[in-house]
């Protein structure tokens, strides 16, 4: 949806930085900061203030961390997902977003929202008032493109699991040179003790049983590119879950990733960087993911998997949509076909950032993204 200018005014007037630095570094567990303290001598000067507000909201949100656990831990451990998520998966910057916003839609479904990535640890004993109050300090505008952020709309459960524990990829926001290296140990797993696979699946399982009660028990639709490259670990947590995959061109998916890099970091990061690093992350993650994804995928159950293009999905969301419920008999498409006629109508004016590439550019990606060009079925590659 576009955002007005008034808004956008809006934001500016209460400083920007500061709500977006909130929202994305506060309410870490303590705990992470600890595990990520060999990573401490590398954070710039310039960005100790940022480092100091992390340590800081961590510290300040641990009672209610504490009395969340305390009221609520049976609750969440008896807490059981009787039905199989529905993964959408797909490299960043490929519409896994609208893809969620669209699944949303259907009053059958639940899943992890702004609020509960936010504030993982605190969703429950929060109520109303936490929820409130972070939907005023919440900008109001995502920083890498122009949709709107409402409080209660679906997020990534990364963002969640980022927070709960120091073995999430998405820790590389505040150190962004380890990159690489997170997506080879905590989304590959290579070469981590078995002590650190239990507990991302345990800390997965919880940000879901949390997700669950919100719900009220509905089945849980959940949007992640990072579950692109970990089919197996899913798998093994949820033998029979649904996946929806979606792509776009490598050219458009380079061109947004490596500004939502950028976006992103400049209110994240804790350590000096420049275009070239984010460029080679941006190649080097893709190949990762997707070559990963690809040998995968074969792995789930038939009737299990469907996929989706993005173009194909924004020229004709209720075919697509209708026909992804089919591919994965899925129930309820009848029922939550209004709501999606009412969002869709709804986004009639939303414009999309546009990017330009150079020959040398586009030359790269088709050179070293080759393989995901002909397995996507793109043919616009260069020869």
């Amino acid at each position: 949806m576009p955002h007005s200018d008034d808004a956008r005014k809006q934001d500016s007037d209460f400083g920007t930085n500061v709500r977006y630095q909130l929202t994305f570094n506060s309410f870490i567990r303590p705990t992470n900061i600890l595990n990520l303290w060999r990573h401490l001598p590398e954070i710039s000067l310039r960005y100790w203030p940022r480092a100091l507000l992390i340590i800081a909201t961590s510290l300040l949100s641990q009672p209610l961390r504490f009395l969340e656990a305390a009221c609520y831990r049976r609750r969440i451990a008896r807490t059981q997902i009787d039905q199989s998520p529905v993964f959408i998966i797909g490299h960043w910057r490929s519409g896994t977003t609208h893809l969620h916003n669209l699944f949303a839609q259907d009053p059958a479904l639940g899943w992890v929202s702004m609020y509960q990535a936010i504030a993982p640890d605190n969703s429950l004993i929060g109520g109303k008032w936490l929820k409130r109050l972070l939907g005023w300090v919440l900008p109001t505008h995502r920083p890498m493109d122009n949709m709107v952020w409402p409080i209660d709309s679906p997020q990534e459960e990364e963002v969640a699991l980022g927070k709960t524990t120091a073995y999430s990829f998405y820790s590389q926001f505040m150190f962004p040179r380890w990159a690489r290296s997170f997506f080879d140990r905590y989304v590959m797993l290579r070469g981590v003790p078995d002590r650190v696979v239990a507990e991302v699946k345990a800390r997965y399982l919880r940000v879901l049983r949390i997700a669950t009660i919100h719900a009220g028990g509905r089945r849980l639709v959940l949007k992640n590119p990072v579950n692109t490259a970990r089919i197996r670990l899913l798998l093994e947590l949820f033998p029979d879950a649904k996946f929806v995959h979606i792509h776009r061109s490598p050219y458009e998916v380079y061109a947004s990733t490596r500004n939502l890099h950028r976006s992103i970091t400049r209110f994240t990061t804790l350590q000096s960087l420049d275009g070239s690093i984010v460029a080679d992350t941006v190649y080097a993650l893709y190949e990762e993911m997707m070559r990963q994804f690809f040998t995968d995928r074969t792995l789930i159950p038939r009737g299990n998997l469907a996929e989706v293009r993005f173009d194909d999905l924004e020229r004709d969301p209720l075919g697509e949509m209708s026909r992804l419920y089919q591919e994965l008999s899925l129930p309820g498409f009848a029922e939550a076909e209004p709501f999606l006629r009412q969002y869709v109508s709804s986004q009639t004016g939303y414009r999309k950032n546009r990017f330009t590439l150079s020959p040398v550019e586009r030359e790269q990606i088709a050179r070293q993204w080759m393989f995901a060009f002909a397995e996507l079925g793109y043919t616009d590659r260069l020869p």
